[in-house]
């Protein structure tokens, strides 16, 4: 057993990370920015040992990492705010590992970016060799926190290992909810890609990391068949027999009625994501390797308000549209 130390304990992922880490047996430190929840203490309750701290803080880091074998910062934090994304991301990153520096013990060092340092690829296939250009303050500074991690690597003798991850997706996330509640937005044309990983693909892909992920590695983290966002939503609508489609709003009109330029670029950038490095180098097959798996998933609970042979007639088309896709 081993012992780990997830920075963001409390956040969707870093939980369930917990959580399933603690169910095998092995020792969790999790830094939490507030201990005083009903979700600390739950996990708390499981066995997880609360630190409380802060990235932004170095001082609240001394000693965190003492006896720790793997690292995940999984920090984040508002898009809207820079100011904010530049101390949790870029600073936070700096703090992090000087203080696993210090520790001696520290075998892994696991960073969570996202895959918004790609900024809008159009349709080409996007590798890990892909050069970056991000299009918004966001993934500028992801991809500044990612050299901040790489760079220690190559200067310092602890292994750091950066994961591009895409929109994640899965209970608490389904992004079926506001399409059903008829509040659903998309700006753009939505013939962007849009790269997703369901969260329980995620974790397997975290847990494999530490054992296989190479040192100085970056990984792409999405599933095996991104889609054009406008063909999920199609697909949702046909699974759903929504009698009206999301409200789309041009990118030009989106910023001329005062939307922020930030949000706009995020949500209508095309990032085609390709994982197979993950699914070679961490050996790792995914539970759903495309957003439609998760929708015959969500069909079976919905039954009541959909019609089985409209949606088999859906996932075919799709499917075979984007046959190529596959990677």
């Amino acid at each position: 057993m081993a012992n780990y130390l997830i920075v963001g304990a409390a956040g969707y992922t870093g939980a369930q990370l917990t959580y399933r880490l603690l169910a095998q047996g092995h020792s969790v430190r999790g830094v939490v920015h507030d201990p005083d929840t009903p979700l600390v203490d739950a996990l708390a309750a499981h066995g997880m040992v609360v630190w409380h701290g802060d990235v932004t803080n170095p001082h609240s880091l001394v000693g965190v990492a003492d006896g720790i074998e793997y690292v995940y910062n999984l920090t984040s934090a508002s898009i809207l705010n820079t100011a904010v994304l530049q101390r949790t991301l870029v600073d936070g990153n700096q703090h992090l590992l000087a203080a696993c520096s210090r520790s001696k013990s520290v075998q892994a060092y696991i960073y969570t970016s996202g895959v918004a340092v790609y900024g809008d690829q159009r349709v080409a296939l996007v590798t890990e060799d892909t050069p970056p250009k991000p299009c918004c303050k966001a993934g500028a500074l992801m991809l500044a926190a990612e050299q901040v991690v790489l760079e220690h690597t190559r200067q310092h003798d602890l292994p750091g290992i950066v994961l591009r991850v895409a929109t994640i997706y899965g209970p608490e996330r389904d992004f079926t909810d506001p399409v059903l509640n008829r509040t659903l937005t998309i700006f753009g044309d939505g013939n962007n890609y849009v790269p997703r990983i369901h969260i329980d693909d995620l974790l397997a892909g975290l847990l494999r990391v530490a054992t296989y992920g190479q040192a100085g590695s970056i990984y792409n983290v999405g599933d095996d068949q991104p889609l054009r966002l406008r063909d999920l939503y199609a697909a949702m609508q046909a699974m759903l027999d929504l009698p009206q489609s999301p409200r789309w709003y041009p990118h030009a009109q989106a910023l001329h009625n005062g939307l922020n330029p930030e949000m706009v670029a995020l949500t209508t950038a095309s990032v085609r994501l390709c994982n197979a490095r993950m699914k070679d180098e961490l050996r790792l097959a995914l539970t759903y390797p495309n957003a439609l798996s998760w929708l015959e998933e969500r069909a079976t609970q919905l039954a009541p308000v959909l019609h089985p042979i409209d949606f088999a007639l859906t996932y075919r088309s799709v499917g075979e549209a984007h046959a190529l896709d596959v990677v």
